[in-house]
């Protein structure tokens, strides 16, 4: 029997008037739930259960409501083969494994498609090794699909690896399931209008699949965000797709890329954390502390100095242009172009708290120059 968590959200049921109207055409037969912020005064809603289960009741087992469904690492040449890798890797799923060579896969040449081997005698595959190539320049690539996630019994001991190899992982995905349909795609959607998925001033990008107009057995699926960004979530109804028409079962499942962030290891052992802190609609979804994976760009802060040498670097043709052309001043360039406000990559201990004067800024800038 698989483990439940309870927990109490901080979005709570409101009227059915206090929610806002879809842009997107949504069909309006659709039951749609409103949640609100309890920070607006509304009472605290009844506790709810969230199950995390997939085909195997025992899989999984480390105490967590997200569990690990997709994941894509890479590590320099190891000083292991490839069949000690499958030999570690086999005690630590349900099941023994073994690997044929099968072409390539994302350009490495050599690709061994893994086979996990049950107890009950079936076979299924569960993922990828691969190497080779002169563009991975000797790295190998481990990758574990979501039943080869499912398989894995000791998440710790495979983390420990990872980190002895010092891995990067390029691909994770983090799913919660509601088996009963505690939440649902109507109800993602609704988050989405109410402004839940709002981070750093705006809202992602909204996608949704499937079928939304009309009624049947196929699914519906919402994505918020996008891949190619590094971060999505993917919410769709789990249970159908799974041929299950009177299923209410619905997956949240973020998706997490490595650009322009690095993954932490530790997101194999804590998963919950770094589920809940993908988008703030998630936040209260589980009893767990979230935790934000800061891009890069986030992370790299720069002087003004740094950014008005860029501006010089990328747009000073254009002034220039603008000054000769045009006739523009360069007072009324300045106030044109002029918009009031903190760049959010400035680094305010940049020298401007330290008494900065427009000379020294300028040699800075020089400096970059040259």
């Amino acid at each position: 029997m698989s483990a439940s968590i309870t927990w109490i959200p901080s979005y709570t049921p409101a009227t059915e008037a206090d929610s806002p109207p879809s842009a997107r055409g949504v069909a309006p037969q659709l039951e749609r739930r409103s949640w609100r912020l309890r920070s607006v005064g509304a009472q605290a809603p009844s506790t709810r259960s969230v199950t995390r289960v997939e085909s195997s009741p025992d899989t999984q087992a480390t105490g967590t409501a997200a569990k690990i469904d997709w994941l894509n690492c890479t590590f320099d040449t190891p000083a292991m083969s490839v069949a000690g890798l499958l030999r570690f890797l086999s005690g630590i799923i349900t099941g023994m494994i073994s690997a044929t060579v099968d072409g390539g896969l994302f350009g490495f040449t050599e690709r061994h498609r893994m086979i996990a081997h049950l107890p009950d005698g079936s076979r299924v595959e569960i993922g990828s090794i691969a190497m080779g190539g002169e563009s991975q320049k000797g790295r190998w690539l481990l990758q574990l699909n979501g039943k080869g996630c499912g398989l894995i019994t000791d998440w710790e001991s495979l983390q420990e690896l990872l980190q002895g190899l010092d891995a990067t992982i390029s691909r994770v995905d983090l799913a919660v399931d509601f088996l009963d349909g505690q939440y649902t795609v109507d109800d993602a959607l609704t988050l989405y209008d109410e402004g839940a998925f709002i981070n750093r001033g705006r809202n992602p990008e909204l996608d949704t699949q499937g079928a939304w107009h009309e009624t049947g057995t196929k699914g519906r699926t919402m994505y918020v965000g996008k891949l190619k960004n590094g971060k999505t979530l993917c919410v769709y109804e789990k249970g159908r797709q799974l041929n299950m028409p009177e299923s209410d079962w619905t997956r949240f499942e973020v998706r997490l890329g490595n650009r322009d962030r690095a993954i932490p290891l530790d997101v194999l052992t804590s998963p919950d954390k770094y589920f809940t802190g993908a988008y703030p609609a998630l936040a209260h979804m589980l009893e767990s502390a979230s935790e934000q994976i800061p891009t890069l760009r986030e992370e790299t802060k720069g002087t003004l100095a740094h950014g008005l040498y860029h501006a010089s670097r990328c747009y000073g043709k254009y002034l220039h242009q603008a000054r000769e052309s045009v006739g523009a001043g360069a007072a009324d360039l300045v106030e044109s172009l002029t918009i009031v406000g903190m760049p959010r990559r400035l680094d305010p201990a940049g020298g401007l708290n330290a008494g900065l004067q427009w000379p020294e800024l300028q040699a800075q800038i020089y400096n970059l120059r040259n």
